[in-house]
């Protein structure tokens, strides 16, 4: 018996254990790559894991630990609309503000209005401009008569004045207007007396968003007459102190005097070719369109 040609035992069996693992190995290989490319086409496809190169960070409002986040675009936008909204409801609910134009309000925002003032109040009434709005309001009452004079109609025969009427609606806004016959008032005792106005208007109606509109200007010719009571100069000084009364009240201000003004600054002479103060049909449009177009929401 030759030993040398005799194969070890096993032998076969060691060969084809090898022949059998090869294919394993270059499967667990083929998922290990596959495994890594897949994630790292994750990693960069994943926006949250993305870091912009120099990211604008703002202070999170639910860390108390003062420090401030990092946050992608979006969020920055969303954050930035959220205090936007913030900061509207908080000038919606008083705050002082110089009125901007925007979207077309309609028509039922007046219906729980009061305006008050003077002559030009009154034609609110003869034009019937703001049907379901309450008009308190009289032909020369001034910012010192609109507390003493008694002008306004009761059911039972009696008349009251504007202030002791007023009390007696709950308006969700007040409009104020009070313009040439109360101009002849020095004017801190003018800004004094229309202060007075606006702090009663509020105690009566804390809960009302309360406007305090801009004298209107006079026509260049009511200018030149020799018993004018005043000028556009002193219009403008006095509306600039009303502006920061208004401010100063925590009450809304309008400038309505600006879509009545001509380019020299005086009332167009069509609107008021009469008598240089009052003025028809066509510019109360105008004035609501005005008011429609710069309202503060409740």
């Amino acid at each position: 018996m030759n030993n040398r040609s005799q194969k070890p035992r096993g032998y076969r069996g060691h060969k084809k254990r090898g022949s059998d693992l090869l294919p394993v190995l270059t499967l667990t290989l083929a998922v290990a790559i596959l495994s890594a490319l897949v994630a790292g086409v994750w990693q960069l496809a994943d926006p949250v894991d993305y870091i912009p190169p120099e990211p604008k960070t703002v202070s999170s409002s639910s860390d108390t630990s003062g420090e401030s986040s990092s946050q992608d675009p979006a969020s920055q936008e969303a954050s930035s609309q959220e205090q936007s909204s913030e900061e509207s409801s908080t000038a919606d609910n008083g705050s002082s503000t110089l009125v901007g134009e925007g979207e077309w309000t309609a028509s039922s925002y007046f219906d729980d209005a009061l305006f008050v003032g003077d002559s030009i109040t009154e034609g609110i009434k003869l034009y019937d401009v703001m049907s379901n709005a309450t008009v308190l309001s009289y032909t020369g009452i001034n910012l010192d008569s609109i507390f003493t004079r008694e002008v306004i109609p009761m059911e039972d025969g009696s008349k009251k004045t504007i202030i002791d009427a007023s009390a007696d609606y709950d308006p969700g806004k007040i409009y104020i207007l009070m313009g040439v016959n109360s101009i002849q008032m020095a004017k801190e005792d003018f800004i004094s007396a229309y202060g007075r106005l606006v702090d009663t208007l509020r105690q009566q109606h804390p809960d009302a968003i309360v406007y305090v509109q801009s004298i209107l200007p006079v026509t260049a010719d009511y200018e030149k007459r020799a018993d004018a009571v005043t000028d556009n100069a002193t219009i403008d000084e006095y509306n600039e102190a009303l502006m920061a009364m208004a401010e100063e009240k925590g009450v809304y201000y309008l400038n309505v005097a600006e879509i009545f003004k001509d380019e020299t600054g005086a009332l167009f002479s069509e609107a008021s070719p009469t008598d240089g103060i009052h003025f028809g049909a066509t510019w109360y449009r105008k004035w609501f369109d005005y008011l429609r177009t710069h309202a503060v929401s409740q």
